[in-house]
């Protein structure tokens, strides 16, 4: 497991991101204190307090930046 502090997760996402999908976890350090750990999902069945409609949200809101217009958000948003 690895520490990260919250200001290097910010920056570092992209890398975290990369490993997280090599299975490792991370350790959040937030004011020199630990507040949370960061793991992989490996089975997507065993969440259930993310429904299929807040994944699809937050996959629709993360193309947001690269591909997406606010407005087209909204819009597919309103689809449902």
């Amino acid at each position: 497991m690895h520490a990260i502090s919250v200001k290097d997760l910010r920056t570092q996402l992209p890398f975290v991101r990369s490993q997280l999908k090599k299975g490792e976890e991370f350790l959040i350090i937030y004011q020199s204190q630990p507040i949370a750990r960061l793991s992989p999902v490996s089975d997507l069945t065993h969440l259930e307090e993310a429904t299929e409609q807040d994944i699809e949200r937050s996959a629709i809101e993360d193309m947001e930046d690269d591909y997406l217009t606010k407005e087209e958000v909204k819009y597919y948003m309103s689809l449902k």
